[in-house]
């Protein structure tokens, strides 16, 4: 996908996600997953934004981007407790958090690893 076209899907999504100057979050996000360094994620990036669906083929220590998002929405279970998070009901901010954590990972995965080993939800026997 052209660069210019992948800027302008991400803009849609960074609109419908609510983020503050939609176009210039866009264009850092494009930036740094067009880098060569994360040609994998951006064919996972590319294969959503073509078909509404995870591609899940580019593993980080053995997790996924769809892992990603789910342990996101877990551990955003865990801070409706607390607050109203950004996060509620807005799926494409959700989908636009992941790629951003699985970029971070790619960077620096122990320390996610680690989170996601060890951070949950309000979902467990103990709750009530």
């Amino acid at each position: 996908m052209e660069k210019r076209d992948l800027c302008v899907y991400t803009r849609e999504l960074a609109i419908r996600a609510g983020k503050e100057e939609p176009e210039l979050w866009a264009e850092r996000f494009v930036e740094k997953i067009a880098n060569p360094e994360n040609e994998r994620l951006l064919k996972e990036f590319e294969y959503y934004l073509n078909t509404g669906r995870f591609l899940c083929e580019y593993l980080i220590k053995g997790y996924t981007i769809a892992d990603i998002i789910i342990w996101q929405m877990d551990h955003f279970k865990a801070l409706l407790d607390d607050y109203k998070a950004m996060n509620k009901s807005n799926e494409y901010n959700m989908v636009l958090e992941g790629f951003v954590t699985m970029m971070q990972m790619a960077e620096n995965p122990e320390p996610l690893v680690a989170k996601m080993q060890s951070t949950t939800g309000t979902d467990f026997t103990e709750k009530y």
